[in-house]
């Protein structure tokens, strides 16, 4: 007996078998498939001498091949599960997050990763819809004290923490 949603289940123009079950998980798998593609690609840039040595290429090109797997999974996930069906892109949280990490490209070399990194997480937290604005900062200031202790001081990398012209370090 047929309940009210199997209708939606249903495909257009009548009986037969529906191929796309969760249109979200497989335009998400061929989304993450097609950037691991655009990934592998960049990294085969990477000159290497031959199979038998490492190149700094080798675990960026593991990593890819796993996220590209995951790609595949949610693809398959989506052609035999039911799941939901497509939404509305929010173009607020994705172009506050794509501002933020350009942002961070271009204020790094300038400013230091710090306040790069500062303001990065700002801008990205801005995108949330339940924001708490006092929070953010909190949790983004404690982000950016265990970035500098961990980059800075454990591992003793030497980037520029903070460049402001008087306040250099």
């Amino acid at each position: 007996m047929a309940g009210p949603g199997d209708a939606m289940q249903q495909p257009v123009g009548g009986a037969g078998r529906q191929w796309v079950r969760g249109p979200q998980d497989v335009v998400a798998g061929l989304v993450v498939i097609a950037i691991a593609a655009v990934i592998l690609r960049t990294l085969s840039l990477i000159t290497t001498t031959s199979y038998s040595t490492f190149s700094p290429a080798l675990f960026p090109r593991i990593c890819t091949y796993c996220i590209m797997l995951g790609g595949v999974v949610l693809v398959a996930r989506g052609l035999v599960k039911h799941g939901p069906g497509l939404e509305r892109l929010p173009l607020r949280p994705l172009a506050l997050v794509v501002l933020a990490v350009a942002g961070f490209g271009f204020i790094a070399p300038l400013f230091g990763y710090a306040i790069a990194g500062l303001l990065t997480l700002i801008v990205s937290g801005l995108a949330a819809p339940d924001l708490r604005l006092r929070q953010l900062l909190v949790v983004s200031i404690l982000l950016i004290a265990a970035s500098v202790a961990l980059f800075s001081y454990a591992l003793k990398l030497t980037m520029p923490i903070v460049m402001i012209p008087g306040l250099s370090f």
